[in-house]
C-alpha cells in the first residue's frame, strides 16, 4: 500500500509540472494517464493486503489481480481516449510512464534509507 501511496505522489507531483508548465489541458492528460495507473494498482495493492490478512495468498489469484489490474488501466485509457477528454497525447504518455515507472524508482529509493 506504501508504494501505491508514493506512486500517486509522483503522479500528482508530474501533473502539477505539466499544469505549471504548459496550462490545465496538458496538465489535465497528465493526470489522465497518471491515474488510469494508480487508481487499479491502488486496488490491486488493496487486494493483495486483504488477501495476506485472511491467510491465503495463492498465485493464481496474484495473477488474476495483475490480470486485471492491466485490463482496467487499458479499460480506463481507451474511456478516456473514447470520450474526447485526452488533449495532449505527449502529456497522457508522460503521466502514464512515470506513473508506471515510479514504483520501481520509490521501491529501490526506500531501500537505500
Amino acid at each position: 500500500m506504501r508504494l501505491a501511496a508514493w506512486q500517486l505522489v509522483v503522479g500528482l507531483l508530474v501533473v502539477l509540472a505539466a499544469w505549471a508548465v504548459a496550462g490545465e489541458a496538458v496538465g489535465r492528460s497528465a493526470a489522465i494517464g497518471a491515474l488510469s495507473v494508480c487508481i487499479p494498482n491502488a486496488a490491486f495493492a488493496a487486494y493483495l493486503t486483504l488477501r495476506a490478512c485472511l491467510g491465503s495468498p495463492s498465485a493464481v489469484g496474484f495473477l488474476a489481480g495483475e490480470f486485471l489490474k492491466i485490463a482496467a488501466i487499458v479499460l480506463l485509457l481507451f474511456a478516456f481516449v473514447r470520450q474526447g477528454a485526452v488533449e495532449s497525447w505527449p502529456a497522457l504518455l508522460a503521466g502514464l510512464i512515470v506513473a508506471l515507472y515510479a514504483n520501481v524508482a520509490v521501491a529501490g529509493f526506500l531501500r537505500k534509507i
